[in-house]
């Protein structure tokens, strides 16, 4: 393609590399802008159920759609004084420890998973923390509201839990599944989280407190929007630039063809005879 005296004309195999990396650099870009409304639509979700009154988990039928908008929830049972899952990799304020993870028994016979909330490491992996319940929480109906969840695997990878036999166990991520063959029991695949950090990752909410509630430290949406719109800016600048360049390495100025020079024939007359 020429336009005036600039010649466009790059190769085919510069031109196949460059579609196929500014078509990956518009599909990341793309794909950071659908996971920044997604946390944005989860955080709508979050706050709508915050303001609205608590349903018994008990009549909750469809689950995974309850947990899917956090609905807020309210249960009734006896803790499990023995039995205590320690989620692992829990960050808070920059540091690394966990999550606990108490069952209650409700009136049905299922176990429901409470998350009590953070609490620091001990002294090596191989010394956990002490999570034991306090004697005013056992043998006790306790009355529990907190928010429907159903955490996943995430990019977590390897077996879910421990090779610890005592209690309480590690649990790198819920494969509720295995839970329930641990516990031997019915365990409703729902994760009660009891506290709510808000989107400043500073206030909490609180639906109904209760003693043994640990740091709070779950969000619906820990890294907010923000991050990914920001990701998505750094993909469509890079395929920008990456355009600019590719229009100017391929570009180059010509000249016009200068006119063949006239042969000049001597006078006829000074020509030898």
């Amino acid at each position: 393609m020429r336009l005036g005296s600039w010649q466009f004309s790059p190769k085919l195999w510069a031109v196949l590399l460059y579609v196929a990396v500014l078509s990956c650099m518009l599909w990341l870009g793309g794909w950071q802008l659908d996971r920044a409304a997604l946390k944005v639509s989860l955080q709508e979700a979050a706050q709508e159920a915050q303001d609205s009154d608590p349903v018994p988990l008990s009549s909750i039928t469809a689950l995974d759609e309850a947990a899917a908008v956090y609905q807020r929830v309210s249960l009734e049972g006896q803790y499990d004084a023995n039995r205590q899952f320690l989620w692992d990799n829990r960050t808070h304020s920059g540091r690394a420890g966990f999550e606990v993870i108490s069952l209650v028994k409700i009136a049905g016979g299922e176990w429901v998973m409470v998350n009590r909330g953070w609490i620091a490491p001990g002294a090596s992996r191989q010394a956990l923390p002490d999570v034991a319940l306090a004697d005013t929480a056992l043998h006790t109906e306790v009355f529990i509201q907190g928010f429907a969840s159903q955490p996943s695997q995430g990019f977590a990878s390897g077996p879910a839990l421990g090779s610890n036999d005592s209690w309480p166990k590690l649990l790198q991520y819920f494969d509720y599944e295995l839970i329930e063959a641990i516990v031997g029991e019915p365990v409703l695949p729902v994760v009660v989280q009891a506290q709510a950090l808000g989107t400043d990752a500073v206030s909490v909410n609180v639906p109904g407190p209760r003693p043994e509630w640990l740091t709070a430290n779950w969000q619906p949406a820990a890294s907010g929007p923000a991050k990914h719109y920001s990701y998505a800016f750094q993909w469509y600048a890079m395929a920008l630039a990456l355009s600019l360049l590719f229009l100017v390495v391929n570009t180059r100025r010509v000249g016009t063809t200068p006119d063949e020079p006239t042969t000049v024939q001597p006078p006829r007359e000074n020509m030898k005879q």
